[in-house]
């Protein structure tokens, strides 16, 4: 696990904030789009959320690590158990 961490913290923060943006697109694009795929867009709003949670803490930004894990433990998560886990 440790490994996989070394790993993940050596990725630039670049890397994250662009992936994040894309995610954050593709799941609004499918949420707003109202299809049977809709409910899959919280899963790219979390995967947005965390990587924007990982390039945050890599620049240790304390405004947006707030935002980005509130964001994510509240809003995606909770999407993600209403939409799909349910």
């Amino acid at each position: 696990m440790v490994i996989l961490g070394e790993i993940v913290m050596k990725i630039p923060s670049k890397i994250f904030r662009f992936s994040s943006s894309a995610c954050a697109l593709i799941g609004g694009v499918l949420l707003a789009s109202n299809i049977s795929l809709s409910p899959y867009g919280f899963i790219f709003l979390a995967f947005s959320s965390g990587q924007m949670l990982l390039a945050s803490l890599q620049d240790r930004d304390m405004e947006l690590i707030t935002y980005s894990a509130s964001l994510f433990i509240f809003v995606d998560c909770l999407g993600v158990y209403r939409w799909i886990l349910s």
